[in-house]
């Protein structure tokens, strides 16, 4: 029987937070909420040597833990500009407790 966990992530100066879904439809769709919320903050150009202070970044994880305890996990990520952690924190825990 194979487990898998379907979350999203924002990441930014150290400040973590995580939230996860009971499939990966949800979640995509919770996904483009967000993103599409804080679309005008979107950093277009993503350089792999950014310094992570000046982004928030929001991440979509796939991860499927199979019964031998071998693991496939795929992440995808756009980022945002830095000092919208907090707005973009409080519209995830608002969003998300609406999913109840």
């Amino acid at each position: 029987m194979e487990n898998s966990v379907y979350s999203i992530e924002i990441l930014s100066s150290g400040k973590y937070e995580s939230w996860e879904f009971e499939d990966r439809q949800k979640r995509d769709a919770f996904f483009e909420k967000v993103s599409s919320q804080f679309k005008e903050q979107k950093v277009k150009e993503q350089e792999d040597d950014i310094d992570d202070t000046q982004i928030v970044q929001l991440s979509s994880n796939n991860l499927e833990i199979k019964d031998d305890g071998k693991y496939d996990q795929d992440t995808s990520y756009e980022w945002f500009e830095y000092d919208i952690f907090s707005k973009m924190l409080d519209f995830i825990n608002q969003e998300y407790d609406k999913l109840g």
